[in-house]
């Protein structure tokens, strides 16, 4: 059982105890107690929203995959530009079912819906680049004190002023 800091549902403690028991015992959830909310305040139609996904998109042909078969995971980040084409994009994440995504990329990599929502007016536009994470990373150190904070220099060098994060 978890107890340095509570777990407020049963699937938490599973997902918890399948890490610990499957991939790795030392994995402890990382809590951020540094950043404070910040409540938005700009109206969605003047908003340059990015797109950041844990579901390990990449460009085909064009990105090297996430390397989905190491056991502590890949915390680099892809960049995607935003008027890739959706049949341009896979997914390298073994850790959840791609039953879904094979039909329909949207549903980890929203790409097609945000862009749709920018040419209806809905928000101003879709950030360029959209990024892109494995979400498998049991072990975050470097994805925090390095990766993390370079993906959020780069949305704030494209004028990002939300993200919409998409976990898988």
């Amino acid at each position: 059982m978890y107890t340095n800091r509570m777990i407020n549902t049963e699937a938490l403690q599973r997902s918890y105890t399948t890490v610990r028991e499957k991939w790795d015992p030392h994995f402890d959830w990382v809590v951020n107690d540094s950043v404070m909310w910040t409540p938005f305040k700009s109206p969605l139609a003047q908003t340059n929203l990015a797109l950041v996904t844990t579901c390990g998109a990449y460009r085909k042909d064009v990105d090297l995959p996430f390397d989905a078969s190491n056991y502590y995971g890949d915390p680099s980040f892809r960049e995607i530009p935003s008027d890739t084409e959706m049949s341009a994009i896979d997914f390298a994440h073994t850790h959840f079912n791609h039953e879904h995504v094979a039909q329909d990329g949207n549903v980890a990599f929203p790409l097609d819906r945000l862009r749709e929502l920018a040419r209806d007016g809905v928000i101003a536009s879709v950030a360029n680049p959209t990024i892109s994470f494995s979400g498998y990373l049991p072990q975050t150190k470097q994805l925090v004190n390095e990766t993390a904070p370079a993906a959020a220099k780069r949305l704030k060098e494209v004028n990002a002023h939300a993200a919409l994060l998409v976990p898988c």
